[in-house]
Parts: structure tokens; sequence; C-alpha cells
């Protein structure tokens, strides 16, 4: 008999004592001991409802194999498996082992990263936390993986809940590059089943970079662009089509988008410029990409409302351009408030010039003589318009008047019969007149035998003067010229003549027309001068004594009473522009000494002609053809160029004396 009992162990199921998804789908070895069982005895056992046998081994071994067919058969929940066997004296033994069956997979998401699934600049430079839920229980690992150049991989715990987070650091955010990269989070539950999922992360690191250009033109709204609607402009780089440009002015936003080319506008309203206040205004403008990366940018735009200032002085001394001035340029000026350099635009009768202001303001620009005398009798208006750096502009008005119109003088017969006798030589002379286009109170000049008398205008227009005996007297016998000269109010310049006879049995010298009109010219002014003239009462042989520009010469009267010298070209030359009087004396034999003085005009300044335009046009239609026409009429004046055209014109031309033809 044999009483020691036999003993059966069933060892752990699946390593867990869990069968999970992976382990139910592949054979599944059962296996335990014995004690007291003989090798080759059977074992019998039981497991989800069906029976296996398995051989003891010479260990005391044994083990059995569940098909994966019979695995597929099982149910998620807790079982027992039982093993029972017998050794040759029949003693018996038995075991139990519970086991459970969980083939169900857990569940895991990845929430919305970054609130819209893109990592943009800002948010990479602060790290982004990744979460999710899971339905593995609380304290299994999550295993999150990120594709970045190199793997990455971070882990979190799940939470009671079933949620976790991991952070991913900027480093590996800013490693990044733009683009789509993939997030993976795998999960095992206890019973070892897996879970995974993947979430696409689109990385944006790229931030738009926005410029604002000039407004306006210049970055200064003037006066009138203050009145209009604005286009505030700019660009971007970086961008995309789309992003969303908003720009603020004076606390109101306007918005717009980037176009393909990266640029973008907005349009500010009237109304909203001219509320802009003077002085500095911010314009600000920022650049906001899918992606939420931005750029903002600030740009300073002026406000400048005042305009520039500008006066004209008087012209010509008295705002009358006389018949002289219409012969010559004409100075208009003025002062602005503008700085040194400001173009200044000046207007008179259709035509502009130009001036630039100095340091201190003033400007000034030259009309030339030939548009002087191309202005009618009449009154004009000049118009002075300056511009400010800003844009604004001002302008001045100042009234000319062209009067060229010039007065007469008459004189009377002077000793009643233009003839002074011997008696009449003994006493004063008066020699009087009348005046037209003068007024009372203006003053005559009176020249005779060289010497100036001058007479004031009386209410009636008439005048007179007296002279001496003793100048009659000190210019003796002969032929000469009164002239009489009037100066108007505006300038203008008119003159009169009469010729008369001292025939007083006085010794005279008398001084010939100097180089055919008593003006030395410029061409005349190197070359030597002959002067001559006559006397009476002096004997042939009698020494003259003439001056000339404080050089002295002498001559001689001949048997016919003329008298001559030769001036040299270099004495000529030394001659001043101006007045130069030939002074001459002589002594008769009484005793009795006669000067005369005889003024000569240097004028030195080139002589030129200029001509109009013939007809209005240069052309001579059939009209023009059929009827009479002046076809040249203009100035001939010195100091000016000939307009380039020629004509062969045989005609008396009469010159006026402010040089028109």
């Amino acid at each position: 008999m044999d009483l020691t009992p036999a003993a059966i162990t069933i060892n752990t199921i699946a390593t867990d004592d869990v069968i999970n998804g992976a382990e139910k789908g592949a054979d599944l070895t059962l296996s335990g001991t014995t004690t007291n069982v003989e090798a080759g005895q059977t074992v019998t056992v039981t497991f989800g409802g069906k029976n296996y046998t398995a051989s003891v081994a010479s260990d005391g071994s044994w083990s059995a194999t569940v098909s994966a067919a019979d695995l597929a058969l099982l149910t998620d929940g807790s079982a027992s498996a039982q093993a029972s066997v017998s050794n040759i004296n029949g003693n018996s033994a038995s075991a139990v082992h519970n086991y459970s069956v969980d083939s169900s997979a857990p569940t895991i998401i990845i929430n919305t990263v970054a609130s819209d699934n893109i990592v943009n600049a800002s948010e990479a430079d602060a790290g982004v936390t990744v979460s999710g839920s899971t339905t593995a229980e609380a304290g299994q690992i999550v295993t999150v993986t990120l594709n970045s150049p190199t793997v990455q991989t971070y882990q979190a715990t799940v939470q009671a809940d079933g949620s976790w987070s991991i952070n991913i650091p900027a480093a590996d955010l800013e490693a990044l590059t733009d683009g789509s990269h993939t997030l993976t989070a795998t999960v095992n539950d206890k019973a070892g089943n897996p879970a995974s999922t993947t979430h696409n992360l689109a990385v944006d690191l790229t931030v738009p970079v926005l410029t604002i250009n000039t407004i306006a033109g210049d970055d200064i709204i003037n006066a009138a662009e203050h009145g209009q609607a604005l286009v505030i402009s700019g660009s971007s780089t970086g961008g995309e089509a789309g992003d969303v440009v908003s720009v603020t002015l004076n606390n109101k936003t306007y918005t717009t988008t980037l176009d393909a080319s990266g640029n973008w506008s907005v349009g500010v309203p009237a109304a909203d410029v001219t509320a802009l206040g003077s002085g500095p205004q911010t314009v600000t403008a920022t650049v906001t990409d899918a992606a939420g990366n931005s750029d903002s940018e600030t740009h300073t735009v002026t406000v400048n409302l005042t305009a520039p200032t500008i006066g004209i002085n008087t012209i010509a001394t008295d705002d009358v351009i006389n018949a002289t001035e219409k012969g010559a340029d004409l100075q208009i000026s003025g002062t602005s408030n503008q700085p040194s350099g400001t173009t200044i635009t000046v207007t008179l009768n259709g035509q502009n010039y130009t001036a630039t202001t100095d340091a201190s303001g003033n400007w000034s620009t030259t009309v030339p003589a030939s548009a002087v005398g191309a202005l009618g009798e009449a009154s004009y208006t000049v118009t002075a318009n300056v511009t400010d750096s800003a844009g604004n502009s001002n302008s001045a008005s100042h009234n000319v008047q062209a009067n060229t119109a010039l007065p007469g003088v008459t004189l009377n017969p002077v000793a009643s019969d233009d003839i002074i006798n011997a008696a009449e030589s003994g006493v004063a002379q008066t020699i009087s007149g009348q005046v037209t286009g003068a007024a009372a109170g203006d003053t005559v000049t009176v020249t005779l035998g060289g010497k100036t008398y001058t007479a004031t205008v009386q209410g009636n227009l008439s005048w007179s003067v007296d002279v001496p005996a003793a100048d009659i007297q000190a210019i003796g016998n002969g032929d000469l010229t009164v002239n009489a000269s009037v100066t108007n109010g505006v300038g203008n310049t008119g003159s009169g003549s009469r010729d008369i006879v001292i025939d007083a049995n006085l010794p005279g010298l008398r001084v010939d027309t100097v180089a055919g009109d008593d003006v030395v010219n410029s061409i005349e002014h190197g070359q030597a001068l002959v002067i001559t003239g006559s006397s009476s009462g002096l004997a042939a042989g009698a020494a003259l004594t003439v001056v000339i520009n404080n050089v002295t010469y002498g001559a001689t009267v001949l048997a016919d009473g003329t008298w001559s010298l030769g001036v040299p070209a270099a004495d000529v030359g030394n001659w001043p522009a101006g007045t130069v009087n030939i002074i001459v004396s002589g002594t008769n034999t009484a005793e009795t000494t006669t000067t005369i003085t005889h003024p000569v005009t240097v004028d030195l300044a080139a002589v030129a002609i200029s001509i109009n335009t013939v007809s209005g046009d240069d052309v001579i239609n059939a009209a023009e053809k059929g009827g009479r026409f002046n076809p040249f009429r203009q100035h001939l004046r010195r100091g000016a160029g000939a307009n380039g055209h020629r004509y062969l014109w045989r005609q008396n031309l009469h010159r006026h004396r402010s040089g028109r033809w």
C-alpha cells in the first residue's frame, strides 16, 4: 500500500494570468508540475470548457497546448483552468488556476495642438503642450514621438480621468522645418493590449516682415491732401496672399489683405483724413499670417496745413513802367518765409519766370527787355506763386502800369524873334514855354551854351526861367540851340528845342556835333576823334584852350573862324560812360574871354535790333496778303541780341525814345 499523496500545480497562464488580444490570437501553452507522479502519467486539463491532455515528464512537469482557434472562442472575463493527475498507485491530485481574458484594446486620442494644430513662431518660442486621453488604466505610460529631423520621444502617465499630457520644449520645436509633421501617441493597457494614434501638426515658424511705403508722396499731408482720401500702402515678405493687414491711424482701424505679390493698400476716407490734426501722426500696420505669426511696423506722417507766405515788392520803384524802363530788363522781387533755394514762379503777361529764395527769404527774377517791350499801355497783374516742402501753395498779386507816353515841351520865341541883339544881351532873357503830359510842380530843365537852368511847371502847364546877361555874353555871338526837357511823375521824359542867334557884337565860340550825333559809341570809343567848331569876334590865329575829361588841348582859330583839334584814341578810350563836357575858351583882341561848354554822351552799350513775330504767327494768310499791315514793329535797344530773322526791306523807319521802330 502506497499512501504518499500525489500533487499537481498549474503555472501562471500567459505570463500574467491575463490573456490579451495578441495572446488570444496565438497558440497558448498551459504548463505545470507534479509531485509523486510517475513519468508518463496523463494529466487532464480543462480550459475554456475543453479538455486537453499532457504527459508527465521525467522531471514531473507537464504542458498542453491550446490552439488559437480554441482561444478565439474565449470571451473576456474571469475563468479558471483545472488540471488532474493520478499516480500508478491510484493516488490522484487536482489543481485549479484562475485567469482572465482581456482582449479589448484601449483607445487613445491626441487633442488639438496649439489651438489650431499649427505651431507658429511665438508658440514655438514658449514650448507647446500636447495632451490627450485614453481608456487605458491610470498609471499606464503614454509614449509620444515627433518626427523632427531626429525622432524625439516624450512620455506621460495616464491620470485617473484617463487624461495625459507632455510638453515639447522650445529647442525641439525651433529645430523643426516649416511644413507638416506627425505626432504619434501609444499606450498599453494592463493586459498589454496596445493602442496608438497619429496627429498631423503644421509648423510655420516664418514670421512675415511688413513695410509701410512713403505716405502722400513725401510723408507730409498738406492742405490740399488734407481734404482728400488717402491711400496707405506697403508690402510684406514671408507672408502669403490673403494674409490680413490691419492699419491704425488716429484710433481708427482699416483692414486689407496681401495680394499675390505681397503688396497691400488701404484707403482712408477723406472725412477721416480731414479729422487729422496738425503735427506728426503715427500709422501702425500689422500683418498676421494663417499660422498667427505677426509683424507690426509704425510710420510717421506729418500733417502740415500752414501755407507759405509770399510778397511782391514795388516794381520799377513806383509800380509804373515808363518809356525808359520799357526798353530795359525789369527786375521783379519780393520776399517769402521759405528756406534758401525755394522756387518762386512769377507770371507777367502770360509768361512765367522763376526765382529762388536766398537765406533771408528774398527773391528776384528778371523779365527780359523784349518781354517788357511787348507790354501794351495798360495795367498788368504780376502774380508770384510759392510751394513749400509740404506741397502747400500760396500766391501774391501786384499791379503794375505800363505808361510810356512821353510828355511834350514847347519853347516860346526867345527875345521875341529868337535873336538876341546887343541891347538884349545886356539884360537877363526869359526862356519860357508849355508842357503836355506833365503836371504842375514837375521840373523843366533848360540847357543853353553848356549851362543848365531849371523851372517849375505852373498850374496852367507853363514854365519860365531867366538866363542872366553875364551867361549870354559869355556864350558870345553865334547860332545855338536852347534845349528843354521835362520828366513827368512816372519817369517819362520829353524834350523840345529852339534855335536862336546871339548877334550882339560879342566874341563867340561854337562846337560842332561830335562823332556825327554827339554820342560816342563803343566802336568810336576806341578810335581817335576830331573835334571841330567855329568862332566869331576872334582873330585868325587866336589860341583856344579845350578841356575834355580833365585833359587840356590847344587849338587855333583859322582865317574863316573855324578851328579843330585831334583827340588821340587813348584819350578817347579814357572817357567814362555818361556825359563828358567839351569846354572851349578863347580871348579876343580886347582881352574879352568867351567860354562854351558842349556835352557829349559816351554810350558803351552794344547796339542790337530784334524783330517781332510777323503778322502774329510768322504766316501771311490770304486776307493779310491783300491788306495793309505793319510787319516790323519791334524795339531797337542796346544790350540785346538779334532774334535770327533776316529780311531785305527798304523803308524809312522812325525810332522812338523807347527803342521801338
